[in-house]
């Protein structure tokens, strides 16, 4: 089984159910061995977020301390230039938090004002910086009278493009704007935002993460309303604002996820001490690359992390394909890094370490 599939509606109760007669009572084993890891930019001390178009073909890479996006070539690093230029000097420039691909030639960027966040769109051209002063479009987000807690902190503005690209989902805006936004896409440009048709979340839950499932539903990481060590994954299709899955992931904190489009495994990257005893969590629960699989624990559904890459400051992940998932890592001096986390012998709708 594919790690995490993903039900939809009223189709929970019998996907269920073949789940149960797929993995016979079963669940995953340790997990495959240790990816091969490639080094794609080593000079980029703040690099950030990950963005990638449908193709895989080129990787955009988000410079925290100057606001550019660097594009490169993930199979050959050595094809590398400027996406978007930095930020300007002046006072009151936007500063980019979050990056994602619309499709080849549009890149979304959310993007931090005074206090007004905003959702601006960049034409790319190969080889050519594009303006941050000039977006194709900007699309206001709200105000808001603070900032967000610290990207380390595993919180912080998120964006996910649909893989169908017909809409988007930010997550992570600090209160008193909604905990999860969406909007839709017709060809190039970007309509109204909403929160409506968004998850029901008890008062004072916001995401941590979010991501888009190859079925086009919204997938979140949050804290419980009760207090909890580690995080839950939950699903949601809009516009219907039920979750269709409410489970444990066992990680402490989840900084980025992504979905596999080739085979629908979904990736994120968090891990590190809780609470607690944090030396025995962090050990428990190292930072890193982590696959979460759908498991059946006593009967029930359940989620399992499986640790594929320990990783210190592990904090963005993007998907290429069942062979190359991309990484930023590192704490004082950053890396961003393709593993190739596949599984000899893995079987679409087969859990790694189960037959099916």
């Amino acid at each position: 089984m594919t790690a995490m599939p993903t039900p939809s509606g009223g189709r929970v109760a019998g996907w269920l159910l073949a789940m149960a007669a797929a993995l016979g009572g079963g669940g995953a084993d340790a997990g495959p061995p240790a990816p091969k890891r490639t080094d794609l930019v080593i000079d980029l001390p703040a690099a950030g977020d990950l963005a990638a178009p449908a193709n895989g073909q080129t990787l955009y890479v988000l410079d925290e301390s100057r606001g550019g996006v660097v594009a490169i070539d993930p199979f050959d690093p050595s094809k590398r230039w400027t996406a978007l230029a930095e930020r300007p000097a002046a006072d009151g420039a936007v500063e980019a938090v979050a990056i994602g691909c619309i499709d080849t030639g549009m890149l979304a960027v959310v993007g931090r004002g005074r206090d007004d966040w905003s959702l601006r769109t960049h034409r790319l051209q190969p080889n050519t910086a594009s303006d941050p002063a000039s977006p194709a479009q900007t699309v206001s987000l709200g105000r808001s009278g603070g900032r967000p807690p610290a990207a380390g902190d595993g919180a912080g503005p998120c964006l996910a493009v649909s893989p169908s690209r017909d809409w988007l989902g930010i997550g992570g805006l600090p209160a008193p704007l909604p905990a999860v936004v969406r909007a839709p896409i017709a060809g190039s440009r970007i309509g109204p935002v909403t929160s409506r048709g968004g998850p029901e979340l008890a008062g004072g839950i916001r995401p941590r993460a979010i991501t888009i499932s190859t079925s086009e539903e919204l997938v979140l990481f949050a804290s419980g309303a009760a207090p909890s060590p580690t995080l839950f994954v939950a699903y949601q299709r809009p516009p219907d604002p039920r979750l269709l899955l409410h489970l444990d992931t066992g990680l402490p904190r989840i900084r980025d996820a992504a979905f596999c489009r080739a085979d629908g495994t979904l990736w994120v990257v968090g891990g590190g001490g809780g609470g607690g005893d944090a030396a025995a969590a962090a050990d428990r629960t190292p930072e890193g690359l982590w696959r979460i699989d759908a498991v059946l624990r006593n009967g029930r559904q359940a989620a399992e992390a499986v640790c594929v890459a320990p990783l210190p400051g592990a904090r963005a992940v993007v998907c290429l394909s069942e062979k190359a998932i991309i990484v930023t890592h590192g704490r004082e001096a950053r890396k961003v890094s393709r593993f190739d986390a596949s599984t000899p012998g893995t079987q679409p709708g087969a859990t790694p370490g189960t037959q099916p």
